[in-house]
């Protein structure tokens, strides 16, 4: 409610030129330029617009970036306190994972850059690590690289957008954690891929033979695998099915990762709606039908949408219409000095009120930044 389509604007905009208006002979594609020129400069100096963006990296070790990027703000990981836990950047990160590795760790290979160091230290080698791991920006290919010890994980991007282009959809993605000793029969569900209403329910079957009854949605278990294994067979299950015997895998739209040696697995929805319909909060409620197969809740990573038109908040509306009107007059002939000089005034001074209106700093925002370090000595 708090945004206007740049369409909707546009129309407003016509319904106020009249016969005595100097912008009377705009046209509709000239408009429609000149108010998208006017959301990328409003949006960089004003609404600051600041997207996220959840992707689980793949075996490229590669993300995409996103469309409408202008400038990274950080990318990491969240952690357990919804606080975000920053990775580290590496400007000599390899921008192409393919190329084969011509240098190693071995100190008695003469590949190695610091062949022999065993013999004579070096001053400066070696040196702190970020261990959660390290990206680098691929302009060229439009990614973001990332250091090996980041695949299959899910990482969180903040990044700046110009405000213009379509937002793309985003993935809908939870994660599940199982818990040991799954019995046979047991039952769980997850959302389904297909409707945003209704759940797709797995059954267990404990067998060292082939049950009976195998579907994409059997998840076949041995007697001896613990958490771990359990997690990468549900992965499997719903990546491939049961290949060896014809069953295909649960559904083209969704995909699954984990981390080796984990028993989570997170679940990505390809191009689904928001799921607003499955628990409250951040979190989807579980019931009987899960017979203990999981850990505590279905957690939500990223909450799906889809695409979005271009759209300006309504404090800065009445700014692009005035950016609209002076670039449009700005270099016409025949039309008065003062006139062009009064419509510069007028989007300028829209432009400081819309900023004035944006701004959420206040009083009690400086309070708790200049109190953030103070701690009460105890009352005995």
């Amino acid at each position: 409610m708090d945004y206007t389509n740049i369409d909707e604007l546009i129309n407003d905009f016509q319904l106020m030129i009249d016969d005595t208006s100097y912008d009377k002979d705009a046209q509709i594609y000239q408009l429609r330029l000149l108010a998208l020129q006017g959301l990328r400069e409003l949006t960089f100096d004003v609404e600051q617009v600041v997207r996220t963006q959840q992707e689980v990296v793949t075996s490229n070790l590669a993300i995409s970036l996103p469309g409408g990027f202008v400038k990274l703000l950080r990318i990491g990981f969240k952690n357990s306190n919804n606080e975000f836990v920053p990775l580290g950047y590496k400007s000599n990160l390899s921008l192409d994972s393919t190329v084969a590795s011509q240098v190693n760790d071995d100190l008695y290979d003469e590949n190695n850059p610091y062949y022999h160091v065993d013999l004579g230290k070096k001053f400066g080698i070696g040196g702190g690590q970020n261990t959660l791991g390290y990206y680098r920006i691929n302009r060229n290919d439009n990614a973001i690289n990332l250091s090996s010890e980041l695949a299959g994980k899910t990482l969180f991007m903040e990044y700046i957008s110009d405000g213009t282009s379509l937002s793309s959809p985003q993935n809908h993605i939870i994660s599940l954690s199982f818990n040991n000793g799954i019995e046979d029969t047991a039952t769980f569900r997850i959302p389904s891929p297909t409707s945003s209403t209704s759940y797709n329910t797995f059954s267990v079957k404990v067998s060292t033979e082939v049950p009976a009854g195998l579907t994409n949605k059997t998840l076949w278990l041995k007697s001896t695998d613990g958490t771990t294994t359990v997690a990468n067979k549900f992965k499997e299950l719903i990546n491939n099915g049961h290949p060896d015997y014809g069953i295909t895998p649960f559904n083209t739209i969704l995909t699954a990762s984990n981390v080796s040696g984990s028993r989570i697995v997170t679940l990505t929805y390809n191009d689904r709606p928001a799921q607003s319909s499955y628990g409250v909060g951040t979190n989807y409620e579980l019931d009987v039908y899960q017979n203990n197969v999981i850990n505590k809740e279905i957690e939500l990573i990223q909450q799906g949408s889809a695409a979005r038109q271009p759209r300006v908040h309504k404090f800065c509306e009445e700014a692009l219409r005035s950016y609209i009107y002076y670039k449009y007059i700005q270099r016409k002939r025949g039309i008065p000095a003062n006139e062009k000089q009064a419509a510069k005034r007028a989007y300028f001074n829209e432009k400081r009120l819309a900023r004035a209106r944006m701004m959420n700093f206040s009083k009690e925002t400086a309070m708790q930044v200049s109190r953030k370090a103070f701690k009460q000595s105890p009352k005995l």
